[in-house]
């Protein structure tokens, strides 16, 4: 029973590992992909402060003004 409630904690002690590994990873990812201007400012799953509501009101409203200024509009989704 020793030997199994101490495999136990080292997988405890390697999930908490693994997750502050993940975030250290993903903010030093974050933080290289902004300065250097890596992503399309047209991207919106992987940034900060930049929701799906953002991107369909950008999608709308792009829309909307290119209706309103009589021009063709078509999309393509899937």
């Amino acid at each position: 029973m020793t030997k199994l409630k101490s495999q136990i904690t080292d997988l405890s002690i390697l999930s908490s590992f693994s997750k502050i590994l993940e975030k250290v990873s993903y903010s030093q990812l974050q933080e290289h992909l902004n300065k250097h201007g890596i992503l399309a400012e047209e991207q919106f799953g992987f940034r900060a402060d930049s929701t799906t509501n953002k991107a369909m009101y950008k999608l709308i409203n792009e829309t909307l003004n290119a209706l309103n200024n009589k021009l063709i509009v078509g999309g393509i989704f899937f």
